[in-house]
């Protein structure tokens, strides 16, 4: 079963800012209004030739645009409590057309009562003030409404990437065990098969073999729940197992390397190498007689890209029977989609002068 953390968010996602954070950002932005209007009266007493009178202005336009701030948390709340597109529209408008016309209400009647208290009684009723500039209050309020708006919406889209994010990780980590699953009995009964051929006629490799397999299985688990690991872990597993086959193979075959320095710390899947190998052995190797090769290359190309090659000097390919992944490569094939999507790449060819070639190209990462 796979569970999904429905809260999870992105670490920066702007809820988790704490609230004072948020204040000091609002109260900049309505700071900025003031210096902004401030600004405008101003200009336009000079260019009429007026003097400015700067407390009294600076004292207007700040409890004109600061009440406006006092309503900011009731309408960030109206916006969380009823969000478009997750409420109906016959209930969200009217529920924001009447608490913002209260909101305006409320505004002026707090800012006709303390500009009274600074310039002394006014000849401007509170209700033609209300009449005279309701509309366009209304207006700058369902601007802040419009801005909380963009916030939460960029914040579900956050959370919804997230937890797309999550939930692909977690059904890669579930089909990885499944496929590991399937992987290592694979491999394990091919292995047990072939202790039990050699235990009459070779009891000495038969039990070397087992031996190499119990430490095989029991440095897999050293990396158990690790979905990637340092290549340089990966080939030190894959020893483990060439040991194994070449028991098996009773030197019959001859494994090389070219192992460029930098790739030992970059990271890949666990068992990447091991079915690339066993398939080389079981699906070239093991169809010819004679001794054959095996040469394992992984290097950095194009400086973002890890390339990882088996080749071996086998039967190659079947022309009449088309490519045969068999269950290693198939299996690998689809860890590799599950991790990486459409950033890898795993092909199967065969080589020029017979033998097969198994390639794939990841993206590098770094431990």
């Amino acid at each position: 079963m796979i569970h999904v953390n429905s809260t999870a968010t992105l670490p920066s996602v702007s809820h988790r800012w704490p609230r004072w954070k948020w204040a000091l950002v609002v109260f900049g932005v309505w700071t900025l209004l003031v210096v902004a209007a401030v600004a405008q009266v101003a200009l336009a007493l000079i260019d009429r030739g007026q003097p400015v009178e700067w407390p009294p202005l600076i004292a207007q336009r700040s409890v004109d645009w600061y009440s406006c701030a006092l309503f900011t948390p009731v309408l960030v709340w109206l916006v969380r409590r009823f969000p478009l597109g997750q409420t109906r529209w016959r209930i969200a408008v009217p529920a924001y057309a009447a608490i913002t016309g209260v909101c305006v209400v409320l505004k002026y009647t707090l800012m006709y009562g303390v500009i009274r208290l600074i310039t002394g009684p006014s000849p401007m009723t509170l209700g033609r003030v209300l009449l005279q500039n309701f509309l366009l209050e209304f207006v700058i309020f369902a601007g802040v409404i419009a801005v909380a708006h963009a916030f939460a919406l960029q914040q579900r889209l956050l959370q919804r990437e997230q937890l797309a994010l999550e939930l692909r990780a977690q059904l890669s980590e579930a089909e990885l065990a499944m496929l590991r699953g399937q992987l290592q009995p694979h491999f394990l009964f091919n292995t047990l098969n072939g202790v039990a051929s050699l235990i009459h006629s070779a009891p000495a490799t038969a039990d070397f073999i087992v031996i190499q397999l119990a430490d095989l299985l029991r440095a897999s688990l050293g990396h158990e729940g690790m979905r990637e690991i340092p290549l340089a872990d990966e080939l030190a597993l894959l020893d483990k197992y060439l040991a194994i086959m070449e028991a098996r193979f009773m030197g019959r075959i001859h494994v090389s390397r070219e192992i460029s320095e930098e790739t030992r710390g970059l990271l890949v899947p666990q068992f990447l190498l091991q079915p690339l190998v066993e398939n080389a052995f079981e699906h070239g190797i093991a169809r010819r007689a004679g001794a054959s090769r095996v040469h394992v290359r992984a290097a950095v190309v194009g400086g973002e890209r890890l390339r990882l090659e088996v080749a071996d000097d086998g039967a190659g390919l079947r022309r009449d029977a088309g490519v045969d992944e068999g269950v290693g490569l198939g299996n690998t094939r689809q860890r590799l989609q599950r991790l990486y999507g459409e950033q890898q790449s795993l092909t199967l060819s065969s080589l020029p002068d017979g033998g097969a070639l198994v390639s794939v190209e990841l993206p590098v990462r770094r431990t």
